[in-house]
């Protein structure tokens, strides 16, 4: 009979324990709230599309994580904030003064999320210059979700080749 008590005890403890750890996974998962995640994200794309009429790099490339890359097309990508930077300058040289974005879609976890949506880049006094759609793979970086992957391309026809 001690043997049969010293042999249960122990298993009723390591029971209770793994019982335990996966409400301690529950909890971890259910911390992540895909709502407040479109929250923050809603407000990011809004401040990033902001920044080319302030022409505010600085904040622009923060939006993006450290090892961040976008992926223009026509051109190879470009990762990294001083490159995203570079291309943002240019960006804003050429007369873009507002990038409204609308998400479409957002799915994924506390590891990382991917959106899809349309865009439109704006000039003087909100004249369209390009509609399009988009890819971004967001994850956490210092505790903000920031942009990732960002891929793009216009509704617009390519131009008549000769």
């Amino acid at each position: 009979m001690k043997r049969l008590i010293l042999f249960c005890a122990p298993a009723a403890l390591l029971i209770a324990a793994c019982g335990d750890s996966k409400k301690t996974s529950e909890t971890e998962t259910s911390s992540f709230s895909i709502d407040s995640a479109r929250t923050e994200i809603t407000a990011t794309s809004a401040r990033y599309g902001e920044y080319f009429g302030t022409g505010d790099s600085t904040s622009f490339t923060a939006c993006y994580t450290s090892d961040g890359c976008i992926y223009p097309s026509g051109m190879p990508k470009i990762c990294g904030r001083d490159g995203i930077a570079a291309f943002f300058n240019g960006g804003v040289k050429m007369g873009i003064k507002k990038i409204v974005l609308t998400t479409e879609e957002l799915m994924g976890g506390k590891d990382g999320l991917s959106e899809t949506g349309h865009y439109e880049m704006q000039g003087d006094g909100g004249a369209s210059l390009d509609k399009g759609k988009y890819i971004v793979l967001w994850k956490q970086e210092d505790g903000k979700w920031k942009l990732f992957r960002d891929i793009w391309n216009s509704d617009a026809p390519p131009p008549a080749t000769k």
